[in-house]
């Protein structure tokens, strides 16, 4: 019998799934991780929060922006209930926010363009995905191109705590298996012609008349510059200085393609390798206009502002790691809509990644190696990583509700098995 849509399963994250994270700096070196023991839906220790794989894949990162809190408090909602496409969302209207509007995020203005649906099963709230994030009808914001449900996202969970009680290096809600608590109908709508809600709305409807800001110049936004735009930063995407900027990632620019398959592997944006921008976001050298009385009151005078001070070339801002910038360009796990867990690991005649350890580029994607039609036929021989998937498969199916050991292959799930032949 299928497991209902929205429901907690097993997590495949492990030690070196959350390592790639920090390298990454999704989180902080200072924060601890913990991987699941033997439970299927989450258990966490005290001071513990709960947190996802593909939501650090698409736009968040600890500690978790102000906005990002806000938004989970006013409407009584844990990172559990929010779909990985949220994220995504989410990270597109800070985009707008801080690189053309040159404001920083807030819930009203995001309340007049978009709202929160229930997601249900049989009548009942969804335990994991209940919040999907739809834009009103009439809205001039883009519409980001999401695909149309990611897949197994909530089998990327672990556990994060911070290693010193003083400093909240997570600026998450304490968890709450709970459905959400809050109301979902908020919307900031006011007559007043003057408020800012409406003056954002026509921003917004005039950058995008004439097909000037796209919904690819919003994923492009936080992609090029290589920030992340829910996680706490020093100061907004269009105040950004360069390379070196202490917001960014990594110091290394990516090109015009490698952008494009960034953005093609979590959406369904399919922009060409040769894209251009419709309308660039803001930097420090050409910072946002003064339109909106609140950019006063948060930046004062730029002209005297003192930035925080940019990293030094050469040096990175992790050490000697360089995070992604040296690995091979592949998709994130799964790619357009899916995130899958890996293959089973450290298996006979395979390599760490599970894969056989001859197939370096199936290594770096973590999946399965895709059968060609000859080892499909009969008496074709198949590779032993994904004979021992299929076998886990089995067990799995006979052995329903039995929790395995951290580290057994009885945990992995197969997600694309072998047409039968004939």
């Amino acid at each position: 019998m299928a497991q209902p849509s929205g429901s907690w399963r097993c997590s495949y994250m492990r030690e070196d799934d959350i390592a790639r994270l920090v390298r990454l700096r999704r989180i902080p070196a200072e924060v601890i991780t913990r991987v699941r023991g033997e439970e299927i839906e989450p258990r966490p220790e005290p001071g513990e929060r709960v947190v996802f794989g593909a939501h650090f894949d698409r736009g968040l990162g600890l500690p978790a922006s102000h906005f990002f809190r806000r938004f989970l408090d006013l409407f009584g909602l844990q990172p559990h209930h929010l779909p990985a496409n949220a994220c995504i969302l989410l990270s597109c209207y800070v985009a707008f926010m801080e690189g053309y509007a040159g404001l920083w995020p807030d819930v009203e203005f995001w309340s007049r363009l978009f709202y929160i649906k229930a997601q249900t099963t049989e009548g009942h709230l969804r335990t994991c995905g209940a919040a999907s994030i739809y834009s009103r009808t009439g809205t001039p914001f883009p519409r980001i191109p999401t695909v149309v449900s990611v897949k197994n996202w909530q089998m990327s969970f672990f556990y994060v705590r911070n290693d010193n009680p003083a400093f909240d290096r997570l600026n998450l809600p304490e968890y709450n298996p709970a459905p959400p608590a809050g109301s979902r109908g908020h919307n900031a709508r006011t007559t007043d012609p003057d408020a800012e809600v409406n003056l954002l709305w026509d921003f917004l409807g005039a950058s995008v008349s004439e097909g000037r800001l796209s919904a690819e110049d919003l994923l492009c936004t936080y992609t090029e510059r290589r920030v992340l735009p829910l996680q706490m930063r020093v100061h907004k995407i269009g105040h950004m200085s360069g390379r070196l900027d202490p917001t960014r990632t990594s110091k290394i620019e990516l090109t015009k393609a490698q952008v494009a398959r960034r953005v093609n592997n979590v959406t369904k944006a399919n922009m060409p390798e040769n894209w251009d921008w419709g309308l660039p976001p803001h930097d420090r050298a050409s910072p946002p206009e003064l339109l909106f009385d609140r950019q006063g009151l948060e930046d004062g005078d730029l002209e005297q502002k003192v930035w925080t001070p940019d990293h030094v070339d050469p040096a990175d801002q992790a050490g000697d790691q360089a995070g992604d910038d040296e690995l091979p360009e592949a998709p994130d796990q799964g790619g357009q809509g899916e995130h899958n867990p890996p293959p089973c690991r450290s298996m006979s005649g395979a390599g760490e990644s599970g894969l056989p350890s001859s197939s370096p580029r199936a290594a770096a994607l973590g999946r399965l190696p895709v059968l060609s039609q000859r080892s499909r036929g009969r008496g074709g021989s198949r590779p032993a990583a994904f004979d021992a998937c299929a076998r886990a498969a089995r067990c799995r199916r006979a052995t329903r509700g039995y929790a395995a050991p951290a580290g057994s292959f009885f945990i992995c799930l197969l997600q694309r098995r072998p047409r039968r032949p004939g």
